[in-house]
């Protein structure tokens, strides 16, 4: 009489425990995984922060080699006729020889001549603003110490050309960079050279965009994923008191 095999226990997992078990791994993975971003976020805001302050650094460091003193023209983003000094998206700041005025006072940082990166964290160009007033070179009137800015940080997005609606954060400024963040609406990309669609964004970032409502201001407030109210910007500018005593301490004004 043959025997009967014996039948062995624990030598695997039921199809259930398999289950049950890859259910709890992937909950212990994604609440690894949130923190992680998020960690990851931060460090790419710190890290756009850090380049922009080096380059308003840049800005007035540039400033000081000119004489007589002016910031740099922005690289133009589109059109142009180029030339050295008037191509699109090459990161060399555009302007007009014949008039000393910049080729656009709205567009890239111009990374190139600045010797500064080209892109932020998320591949995006930084843009960058200017007033003519301190961009100009000769023959057109050039900055002294009675120039003013006609650009304006404001608090949320304005509903007047003077921050109506809202507050400002900053007035008369010289200059402004900003970096359109992790969504990117409204940046040039660095890869395609294309703008990336504000089709869905707040009226806050929408208003950060090229092109918007009211050109000579920008948005700069709290980031926030409240719905309608979405804002990762980053935003930095030049104060004019700055600007002044580092060109006085250079001998550049008045």
């Amino acid at each position: 009489m043959k025997s009967q095999p014996t039948r062995k226990t624990g030598a695997g997992f039921t199809l259930i425990e398999i289950a049950v078990s890859l259910f709890i791994l992937t909950l212990v993975i994604s609440a690894l995984l949130g923190p992680m971003a998020v960690q990851i976020e931060e460090r790419q805001v710190r890290e756009a922060e850090r380049t922009m302050n080096e380059m308003l650094e840049a800005l007035v460091g540039y400033a000081a080699t000119q004489t007589p003193p002016h910031l740099p023209c922005p690289d133009r983003t589109s059109g142009g006729a180029g030339t050295a000094n008037d191509r699109a998206n090459d990161g060399i700041e555009d302007f007009n020889t014949g008039t000393g005025a910049c080729a656009v006072t709205d567009g890239n940082i111009p990374w190139a001549t600045l010797g500064v990166s080209a892109t932020d964290a998320w591949g995006n160009r930084f843009r960058y603003l200017v007033t003519a007033a301190f961009s100009n070179r000769s023959p057109a009137a050039t900055m002294t110490l009675a120039s003013a800015g006609t650009l304006k940080v404001c608090a949320a997005a304005p509903t007047s050309a003077t921050c109506g609606g809202t507050t400002y954060a900053a007035d008369n400024v010289p200059a402004v960079i900003l970096s359109h963040g992790k969504n990117g609406y409204g940046a040039m990309n660095g890869s395609s050279n294309t703008e990336i669609s504000t089709t869905g964004a707040s009226g806050h970032e929408t208003e950060n965009a090229a092109g918007s409502t009211y050109a000579d201001s920008v948005v700069s407030k709290t980031r926030s994923n409240a719905s309608g109210q979405e804002f990762d910007d980053i935003v930095v500018w030049l104060s004019p008191n700055v600007l002044f005593n580092r060109l006085i301490t250079a001998n550049k004004l008045p």
